[in-house]
């Protein structure tokens, strides 16, 4: 069957057409739509309350195909149906894939199989992935960015009850963005610092981000960006040491040189000011659009292209088992050689970010 990258919407109008496929593979950098497409998957095809009993929830690292292949042939207990869920996929060892395969050439009517992968992308090369390519409903779920991803934090708001101003839903979409599982989080606690208030601002999202543990984040991405290395590991260590995940560090770094490269060439352009921070997707507060255009103005555009060699190679290094901490030290060093002495010495970007 053929891959479908339509996102959630599309995912959740198939199913409620009630016609569900005998199998579907979950996969994408999407951890909320691919969590919330497995649970409206599960209401469809289980009965609530003695529905419970026909889910079989397994573990990729911890179950082998032959297993699912059982689980998927017993019949269900008190519903029409079972739904066997996979969870981890790509983490799946078993390469006897043949139990599968037969089962997917005549899959029982009465179960749904649901494999799901978690933050690994499953590798289509392997005859697992290959099998569900050919016999199963395969649906990517892709990180959201600019106006789609501020669009889904305005409309997820609705859904939980509230409103957010555009100033806000820029600030959220900056500091905790692209990850839809942790902005929903966020505007969850945002909406519950605002009760009774059913309208967030921007001072509801600051109060509830944790806006100084951030700003030390985007300070590292800023003096990173200007090759100031030792300031930069220093900030990097404490950082790792306070639980951030690297592969964020990674995004955000990458996200801010293409904010800078974006914004050189705008500016070249004439634009300014907030038009410019909308542009680029930066929080548009005076102060910040301030510091941001002096960065522009600094940096050299010559160094874009090996600084994006740079960050790719420490994003191979780190999915194929390199240490992230000493990666991400790497890169520092490695983009301080790109940087010019005038752009080193510019002060750090603080304030409201």
């Amino acid at each position: 069957m053929a891959a479908r990258s339509e996102g959630l919407a599309a995912f959740l109008a198939e199913i409620r057409k009630g016609k569900l496929a005998p199998a579907y593979l979950l996969h994408g950098e999407d951890a909320w739509q691919k969590e919330e497409a497995a649970l409206a998957l599960r209401g469809a095809a289980l009965s609530e309350g003695e529905g419970a009993f026909d889910l079989v929830l397994l573990e990729g690292g911890a179950c082998r195909l032959a297993e699912v292949v059982d689980a998927a042939l017993t019949l269900p207990l008190f519903t029409s149906r079972r739904l066997v869920w996979v969870k981890e996929a790509e983490a799946i060892r078993d390469a006897v894939v043949a139990p599968l395969e037969s089962y997917l050439r005549s899959p029982s009517p009465s179960t749904c199989l649901l494999f799901a992968c978690g933050a690994g992308k499953p590798d289509f090369r392997k005859a697992l992935f290959k099998t569900l390519q050919q016999h199963a409903s395969v649906w990517e779920f892709t990180s959201m960015k600019g106006a789609v991803l501020q669009r889904w934090i305005r409309e997820r708001a609705v859904q939980l009850g509230a409103e957010i101003e555009p100033d806000a839903v820029s600030l959220l979409e900056f500091h905790a963005g692209p990850e839809t599982m942790r902005l929903d989080r966020e505007l969850r606690k945002a909406i519950d610092f605002a009760a009774p208030r059913k309208r967030l601002g921007v001072e509801d999202v600051e109060a509830t981000l944790g806006i100084t543990a951030s700003a030390s984040v985007f300070e590292w991405v800023d003096t990173t960006a200007a090759g100031r290395a030792a300031e930069s590991v220093s900030l990097l260590r404490g950082i790792l040491a306070e639980g951030e995940e690297p592969v964020r560090l990674l995004f955000l770094l990458a996200r801010h040189l293409r904010m800078l490269i974006l914004g050189k060439a705008l500016s070249r352009q004439g634009v300014r000011g907030r038009d410019l921070a909308q542009a680029v997707g930066f929080p548009p507060f005076p102060g910040l659009i301030d510091k941001f255009q002096g960065q522009i103005a600094r940096f050299p555009e010559a160094a874009g292209e090996e600084a994006y060699r740079k960050l790719l190679a420490a994003d191979r290094s780190m999915k194929s088992g390199g240490r992230p901490g000493a990666v991400l030290e790497r890169l520092v060093i490695d983009l301080r050689r790109l940087a010019p002495a005038d752009l080193r010495a510019l002060a750090p970007t603080r304030g409201r970010a």
